[in-house]
């Protein structure tokens, strides 16, 4: 019986060192949860380091491109046709500015968070300036875009007035406004950004709270939404008015020929009439010149505009969602072993989104050179012209000789 009862309590010990060992085995992953082991997958890495480094790929050409818009739309051939070229001049410096902030931002926090590098500008001053700046440049390239959809929707719709509301000095002047306009707005970004400094993350310059409703006006939904309404007034007006164009031609010329055949004219009413045809005929010409570089300019405004708008749109969309679920809260408040996979595959998508959304919505820095050389013939014959005498200064190819006159 002895003998029974001191097996019985072997196996029951050898029975609860199993489940012991078990529970041990079991408990050890438990207290080895970890977030960053849980994300960290090939896309997902991937994804971070193009997140970090995708600018270093965009501020060279975005500069260069930038400069080139510039040295363009200043040549005698564009500068004084339109207070729009005025507005496109503003937004190609402001460009500049924009990604060279932004990969001045994206730089530091790189190699202090990644590579451990004690950056000098890493410091809560330094970091507001930027932040103050960096917004306040995006800001003014958004609503710059804004006036100038704007002042085109006043020239389309008013063509007899707009020469004497819209010049280009006041172009200057609502330019300069808007800019300190804007930079004083931004002065706000001093009580949101700062330095972020954990135990287990080193610094980096960041926002500490995002502030929504400022953003919302200033440099998302509401100078979007003015753009769209300001283009479609523009496309609109524009249709009306060719169609009344060519409705207003085929009466003309019906009506000309008409009287031509109609009447018995002398010689001397013929001539009269051939010299009043030759004068309108000149001035027809002007207008039709005048009109066509105001239809390149449009188009130009057109092509930026479109393009803000459809890289923009998934920058809104993603904004708004963030906004209504924040699946970062989640993780934030709730340890590694409440959240699910199915949180961690959403947070991972939600991250994809974002890195896509950030490279759109900078694209817009890099692409206006290659909008207008598409829409504007005066500004892709300039182009062409300084090209190829850069060519020809270097002897890389051999300059036309002009013909004599």
């Amino acid at each position: 019986m002895q003998i029974c009862l001191t097996q019985n309590k072997k196996s029951s010990i050898l029975s609860f060192r199993s489940i012991n060992f078990t529970t041990n085995e079991t408990l050890l992953p438990i207290h080895n949860c970890s977030l960053q082991a849980r994300l960290s997958t090939q896309t997902y890495l991937a994804f971070a380091s193009i997140k970090s480094l995708y600018l270093r790929s965009l501020i060279g050409p975005g500069i260069l491109l930038n400069l080139l818009c510039l040295f363009i739309l200043s040549r005698p051939k564009l500068s004084n046709k339109s207070t729009t070229i005025i507005f496109l001049r503003v937004l190609a410096l402001f460009d500049i500015l924009s990604i060279i902030l932004k990969y001045i931002r994206a730089e530091i926090n790189y190699q202090s968070t990644k590579n451990g590098h004690k950056i000098f500008l890493l410091t809560p001053s330094a970091c507001k300036i930027l932040y103050v700046l960096m917004n306040a440049c995006i800001s003014i390239t958004m609503w710059t875009i804004v006036l100038m959809s704007l002042d085109k929707a006043v020239a389309v719709s008013y063509p007899l007035k707009s020469h004497i509301w819209l010049t280009n000095k006041r172009a200057y002047q609502i330019s300069c406004c808007t800019i300190i306009t804007l930079l004083l707005v931004n002065l706000s970004f001093i009580k949101y950004s700062g330095i972020v400094h954990t135990e287990k993350e080193p610094k980096s310059c960041t926002l500490n709270t995002i502030p929504i409703t400022f953003d919302v006006l200033t440099a998302s939904i509401l100078p979007i939404g003015l753009i769209t309404a300001a283009n479609i007034v523009i496309v609109v007006v524009l249709h009306r008015t060719r169609y009344a164009w060519r409705m207003t031609e085929d009466s003309n010329k019906q009506a000309a020929d008409s009287n031509f055949y109609k009447t018995n004219l002398s010689k001397t009413l013929l001539h009269r009439r051939y010299s009043h045809s030759l004068a309108t005929t000149r001035v027809e010409l002007i207008l039709a010149t005048k009109r066509r570089v105001n239809a390149q300019i449009t188009r130009m405004l057109l092509a930026v505009t479109l393009s803000l708008i459809i890289l923009n749109i998934p920058n809104t969309i993603f904004f708004v969602y963030v906004n209504i679920y924040d699946i970062g809260k989640k993780f934030k408040k709730h340890p590694c072993l409440d959240i699910s996979d199915g949180d961690i595959l959403l947070y991972k998508y939600v991250f994809y989104s974002s890195v896509i959304q950030d490279i759109l919505s900078d694209l817009p820095h890099v692409v206006n050179f290659f909008l207008y050389y598409l829409a504007g013939k005066n500004f892709r014959s300039i182009f062409i012209n300084v090209f190829h005498q850069f060519l020809a200064d270097f002897h890389l190819i051999k300059q036309k000789k002009r013909r004599p006159l």
